[in-house]
Order: structure tokens, then C-alpha cells, then sequence
């Protein structure tokens, strides 16, 4: 790069022709770099393959910026040798430039941790979606502060006097913002104990739904009737958390109060008709059922109805549940056995 400079300079062209030549430096790397950044990762990757693996590919988009920046910076150097330009208001052009070189550079790199492809351990094992958020998110952080403090250097402050200062001020914006502290410290917390990911139907206290998207500071749950509640994560890492896509199977449940006048004998071929059809139906987990004449109550014979089903989707257990239930329904229609009621016999003395 600097034998083209010192080359450029020893031919002594007029300003006009300066600036052409530094606008055609800049053309021709923006148009070289989709290439150069395609050999490049094919050369680091060489599984890489297609045009548009190689695009998606999370180094392309700062390479890209990278080698287009190159050319600025050439053109730059070219125009600043010339003894006609203002050295004050090239300067602020310069200025300028290399401030916008930081800022895209860091948005190029900060795109680059939006691809889809998944990462990958060591042991070949990919990370789940959420850790790869997680980590794509602080990462983002980490480029956005490192530009934010060369663009400070860039405008001529002294860096250590602004670090030493955030060092004394630092109790005092942790104070003021607590709460914020406790959600960071919170997502940490998720992050490392990982009690849930994106996509899981989770309750936490009284809210109820599916885990949308978790950030530093709080958690999006899409809740039943479609509302996003975004719940801190100082609240989260602090309650009780029932992860209910992590249940291997349901519970089905039913209560069935008889009258009391029903015989006995009628009780039982009852009791043998609902396990019958329990155990006829496959997606229900035979060892668990369980039908018994429990309570014997003052308006009528409890009958318990315990069962698990092989299914963990919250809708097609409702499903499977409606359908037991119009099926014991039926059995009770079929033997003319009727259901109690809560009542009350009031005695009026005469």
C-alpha cells in the first residue's frame, strides 16, 4: 500500500486528476471486494461452497467492508499528498472518514453474528438456539463498545482519563440503576442454568405462555390470548418456573360424583367399562390408569378417573381429553347412570 503512495507522489499529478484517480481507487476496490472476500473465506473454509452460502457466510459482510474501506483509505492518501487540498478541512475529511470506517466496520462484523448457520463444539455437538443468541448479543455488545471508544480516541480524547472516570462513577450509575444491574445479572442467570429456551410453553407465578425471545434485560412471553409480555429477568431467575415442554407425558384427571342411590353393582361395571376403555386406547400409558370408588360424599359416590397420556402438546392433549370424556359420558348414558348434584334439603318447622 505505501509503494502505491510513494508511486502516485513521484508522478506529480494536478488536483483534478488526483481526485479522479482517488474516485477510481475507491470504484474499483467496492467492486473487487464481493470477490476477494469470496476467495478469502474459501480459502479459510474450503467446504464453503455456491454463491450464496459463501454470501451468507458471517465473514463475507465484514470483509466486504473491510476491502472497501482499503480503497477509501488509499484515496485518501493520494489526495492528502497534494499541496493543493486545505490541510484543515482534509483532516476533518480524514476524521470522518475513519470514524465511519469504526461504525461500519463494527455494523459489518455485528451483521455477520445475525447468520443462521448453527455453531458447532468441538465434540461436533451444535448449540441450541438460545446460547447461540446469547452469545451473538454479548458479542454485539463487545464490538459496540470497542468502536465507541476508537471513535472517542479518533476525536482526540484521552481514553484513560474517560476509563478512570467511569471507574469513580461506576458506584454511582449502579446505584441509580439497580433494578437494570439485577435483569443483567438475571439473563446471566437463565443463561447459565438455562431453565428454558425459545419456543417453550413455561408459567412463572401468574404468567403463562411461550418463551419468544430472551435479552439482557428481560424475557418476551407470548402469552395466550397473543399479547407479548416482557417480564424482567430479575423476576425470572427468582421464581418458580414450570416448564411444561420439558414433560415427558399428561396427566388426565376426572372426578365423576354418582348418585347415591345408584347400586352398588352398577358402580362396578362401571369402574371396569372406563378402564376398558382406557386401556383400548394406545396413546394412553397402560401402568398408569387407575379407576377407583375413593369418597363416599354427602351428595353422592366419588369416583376417581386417573390416567397419563403419551402426549405433550398442550392441544392435542385437550383433544384426546375431550374425547375420553365424551366416551365415559357415553358409557353413563348407556348403563342410565346419572351424575349428582350440589343440593340442599331445607326442613321448615310447622
Amino acid at each position: 500500500m505505501d509503494q502505491i503512495i510513494e508511486i502516485i507522489e513521484k508522478l506529480n499529478i494536478p488536483i483534478l486528476m488526483e481526485i479522479m484517480l482517488a474516485i477510481a481507487v475507491i470504484i474499483l476496490f467496492k467492486l473487487i471486494s464481493p470477490i476477494v472476500s469470496k476467495v478469502i473465506i474459501k480459502i479459510i473454509t474450503p467446504k464453503t461452497k455456491g454463491k450464496k452460502e459463501l454470501k451468507k457466510h458471517p465473514l463475507y459482510l465484514p470483509l466486504k467492508t473491510i476491502i472497501t474501506f482499503i480503497g477509501i483509505y488509499i484515496a485518501l492518501n493520494i489526495i492528502e499528498n497534494s499541496q493543493q487540498v486545505n490541510p484543515d478541512l482534509l483532516n476533518i475529511i480524514t476524521k470522518v472518514i475513519k470514524i465511519l470506517m469504526i461504525l461500519l466496520v463494527a455494523k459489518a462484523f455485528s451483521e455477520g453474528l445475525d447468520t443462521k448457520r448453527g455453531i458447532k463444539l468441538k465434540s461436533g455437538k451444535q448449540l441450541d438456539s438460545t446460547t447461540q443468541k446469547f452469545l451473538a448479543q454479548t458479542l454485539k455488545i463487545i464490538i459496540y463498545v470497542i468502536a465507541v471508544f476508537l471513535v472517542i480516541g479518533e476525536l482526540g480524547y484521552d481514553l484513560t482519563g474517560i476509563v478512570a472516570g467511569l471507574g469513580i462513577g461506576g458506584v454511582m450509575i449502579t446505584l441509580a440503576a439497580q433494578d437494570t444491574a439485577k435483569s443483567l445479572i438475571g439473563g446471566v442467570a437463565i443463561f447459565i442454568d438455562r431453565p428454558f429456551k425459545i419456543g417453550d410453553y413455561v408459567k412463572v407465578g401468574t404468567y403463562e405462555g411461550t418463551v419468544e425471545d430472551i435479552k439482557f434485560r428481560s424475557t418476551n412471553i407470548r402469552t395466550l390470548d397473543n399479547s407479548v409480555l416482557h417480564i424482567p429477568n430479575s423476576e425470572m431467575s427468582i421464581s418458580a418456573i414450570i416448564n411444561y415442554s420439558e414433560m415427558q407425558r399428561r396427566r388426565y384427571y376426572a372426578k365423576l360424583t354418582i348418585e347415591l342411590n345408584t347400586p352398588l353393582e352398577k358402580l362396578k361395571i362401571l369402574e371396569e367399562r372406563i378402564k376398558g376403555l382406557l386401556m383400548s386406547n394406545e396413546i394412553i400409558i397402560q401402568d398408569t390408569i387407575s379407576v377407583s370408588f375413593q369418597t363416599i360424599a354427602d351428595n353422592g359416590n366419588e369416583i376417581i378417573v386417573i390416567a397419563y397420556i403419551n402426549e405433550v402438546d398442550y392441544n392435542k392433549f385437550l383433544e384426546i381429553k375431550e374425547e375420553i370424556n365424551y366416551e365415559i359420558l357415553e358409557i353413563l348414558k348407556e348403563e342410565r347412570i346419572e351424575l349428582a348434584y350440589n343440593t340442599q334439603t331445607i326442613y321448615v318447622k310447622k
